[in-house]
């Protein structure tokens, strides 16, 4: 029984995820959010009692990560097979770099790339134990070089750190392969959620031909790319579509 763990999960992507992977009943989910008690998660729990189960974790807490890591280690006796670290925010989506808020960026950053690896380093021990070794990081095709030039003014903060995120990926992938574990730095599509709203009029006017995907199926695409994953090919940056994308 693969058994997944996802951060963020009380809605978006990181919910239409655990939703996905509960289809499948051989799939075991923890599903992971700052509010355990979130409607949405209550809902799916009484659905599906013996394949899910929730746990509080607020990422920016050192203590909560530790308390979830407890909580979840008598419920995965043969590891963690996936690590999916899916939360995020995007608190100055259009701000240009002279009028950031440089307190803001800094948190930003920590939220980005520092938090992702403390709930990985926390968990790392169960990845390690179980068959799949996988570590995701939910990024962005905004992190590319070669994509964010001529997005002039959208998501600049946001873009920094993701592409901080993928250099973790790639230079803490390159280390974690010899212990057998995978990790991928993907890009899930632009996704109709609250996160990404503020693109839709750069994108309407410059780039219409974006698709913009719902969020089951990012989840869709972000599941079937985990799955595909394969050591050999660790520590790349995969777009929605299961094609490798530029740094």
């Amino acid at each position: 029984m693969p058994s997944w763990l996802i951060t963020g999960a009380n809605r978006g992507i990181g919910y239409s995820t655990v939703e996905a992977l509960l289809q499948d009943d051989s799939n075991f989910v923890i599903a992971t959010s700052r509010n355990a008690s979130a409607p949405s998660l209550v809902a799916l729990s009484a659905r599906y009692p013996k394949t899910l189960r929730v746990i509080e974790l607020d990422i920016e807490s050192p203590t909560s990560i530790e308390k979830a890591v407890i909580a979840s280690t008598p419920l995965l006796p043969s590891g963690l097979d996936y690590l999916i670290n899916n939360a995020a925010k995007n608190p100055q989506p259009s701000t240009k770099f002279e009028d950031l808020d440089l307190d803001v960026f800094g948190y930003e950053m920590q939220l980005s790339t520092v938090i992702p690896l403390r709930v990985s380093r926390a968990f790392l021990p169960l990845v390690k134990k179980s068959e799949m070794k996988k570590i995701i990081f939910v990024s962005s095709v905004l992190a590319s070089f070669e994509t964010t030039f001529v997005m002039v003014n959208q998501m600049n903060a946001y873009s920094v750190g993701k592409a901080s995120l993928n250099m973790l990926t790639r230079k803490w992938g390159a280390s974690l392969k010899y212990d057998g574990v995978t990790t991928a730095a993907i890009h899930p599509g632009w996704t109709k959620t609250e996160l990404s709203d503020c693109l839709t009029d750069w994108i309407s006017t410059y780039a219409p031909q974006i698709p913009r995907l719902t969020t089951d199926e990012a989840a869709a695409c972000l599941i079937k790319t985990s799955e595909a994953l394969a050591l050999e090919k660790t520590g790349l940056f995969w777009n929605f579509d299961g094609s490798n994308l530029a740094w």
